[in-house]
């Protein structure tokens, strides 16, 4: 029995799920062990840093909204190119270089900035913001 097998037998309801490509999958450490729930998204997003969210909106509460709603259709979304994201929010997403992508959250009032891997299925987040504070930095280099 490999030593996969065996931790994933000793976890009764439990999937080994991975975010890297076959060809990455090469020792556990690439792999963990979430609940078979049958609902879940196997291609959807991982996206990176919820507690950077969670920060910002808890000072901001007006904010909490349109966070929690980009980060729903994010988590959920099977994104293969900038296109797929253009697509799903048309004229309230912006790229810049490095794969980076800022979004109009909130009418305009707050700014997220995310590094997007097409690849690995990953949204990390990168800034969050008022417009304010979103014109005082560089969003190709936060």
């Amino acid at each position: 029995m490999a030593p996969l097998d065996a931790v994933a037998e000793s976890f009764e309801g439990l999937v080994v799920a991975t975010r890297q490509p076959a060809a990455l999958r090469s020792h556990i450490g690439n792999f963990r062990l979430v609940p078979d729930l049958g609902t879940g998204y196997p291609d959807a997003m991982q996206v990176i840093a919820l507690r950077t969210l969670r920060q910002f909106w808890e000072r901001h509460s007006q904010a909490e909204t349109p966070i929690k709603v980009w980060y729903a259709t994010a988590s959920q979304a099977d994104w293969a190119s900038t296109a797929d994201v253009k697509r799903q929010f048309g004229t309230a997403v912006d790229f810049v270089g490095d794969n980076r992508q800022i979004f109009d959250l909130g009418g305009n009032k707050y700014r997220l900035i995310v590094h997007a891997s097409y690849t690995y299925k990953r949204v990390l987040v990168k800034f969050i913001g008022t417009h304010a504070e979103y014109d005082k930095i560089n969003a190709e280099i936060v």
